[in-house]
């Protein structure tokens, strides 16, 4: 008997340890939320403060995802929450087959104009797309066409607001995307399309002597999103971290500093809070 108490108390003192040990090893990953966002909200610097902000007030520690595709990690279980584009290619099946919660707006960012020096079709100044476009259009001056079928879903769009007009002669839709299409608008003394955090990138490092015009309509806003992966399919997400950081994003006081966040130099918006966009539950839910 007296063995057999003993053989209890070794096996519940060596459970003691495992739990002990398995406690230490996974309370401190508890705080940490792997977060996968968009290379612009990242390089633009406007998460930085947030986040800085977030961990603050939280304790919970953010690490950033980087590289690979945002879905092929998130699916696999590498990530906790994602910040995406709403069309992202992936989000639909990570949502669809389960692996996602429902997508919830928190922002949107700009896409801008790109005026080459001396503006001959005179758009500086507009803030309307459709008419921004209806002026390059009727100055026939040079336009390159930048991008994925993104851009070219929105041009669309601008070509008929702007009545149809003959693209012959200055509508240059060559297969190119991102700088190598706004190069080719430097060679040619064109105007084009390009997101405006992009551009701020990139222009002083590779000498682009063009000029933002940025709309202010809708068009032109690119919808991000929040996302949360689905812990009923990836069981070892931090979903606590994880909705703490979407509810974070989505306060009152967090939407007012997005839409205050500007560039250098750029007195316009840049980044569009649309978190007004969720269902009321999910904005009742939010606490400052």
């Amino acid at each position: 008997m007296g063995r057999y108490l003993k053989a209890l108390t070794l096996v519940a003192a060596v459970l003691l340890t495992g739990l002990l040990h398995a406690a230490a090893q996974t309370s401190p990953a508890s705080k940490v939320v792997r977060l996968f966002a968009e290379p612009t909200e990242f390089d633009s610097g406007l998460l930085d403060a947030l986040l800085a902000d977030f961990q603050t007030k939280t304790g919970f520690q953010v690490q950033h995802i980087t590289g690979g595709d945002t879905y092929e990690q998130a699916m696999a279980g590498d990530v906790d929450v994602m910040l995406s584009h709403y069309r992202h290619r992936g989000l639909g099946a990570f949502v669809s087959q389960g692996y996602g919660l429902w997508p919830e707006p928190v922002m949107a960012n700009m896409t801008a104009f790109l005026a080459p020096p001396g503006d001959p079709a005179h758009i500086k100044g507009l803030t309307a797309s459709s008419e921004i476009f209806r002026r390059i259009a009727a100055a026939t001056v040079p336009f390159v066409v930048n991008g994925d079928p993104s851009p070219r879903y929105l041009l669309a769009t601008l070509w008929n607001a702007a009545g149809r007009p003959d693209k012959q002669g200055w509508y240059i839709d060559a297969p190119l995307e991102g700088l190598a299409a706004v190069q080719l608008a430097v060679a040619k003394h064109a105007y084009t399309t390009w997101g405006v955090t992009e551009f701020v990138q990139a222009k002083q490092a590779n000498n682009l002597p063009l000029d933002l015009v940025i709309p202010t309509d809708s068009l032109m806003q690119r919808i991000v999103v929040c996302v949360v992966s689905n812990p009923a399919t990836l069981p070892n997400v931090n979903l606590a971290g994880a909705k703490a950081l979407q509810a974070y994003l989505l306060s009152p006081t967090t939407q007012a500093r997005i839409a205050a966040f500007r560039y250098a130099g750029i007195a316009t918006e840049v980044f569009v809070p649309a978190g007004r966009n969720n269902e009321d539950a999910v904005l009742d839910a939010v606490t400052e």
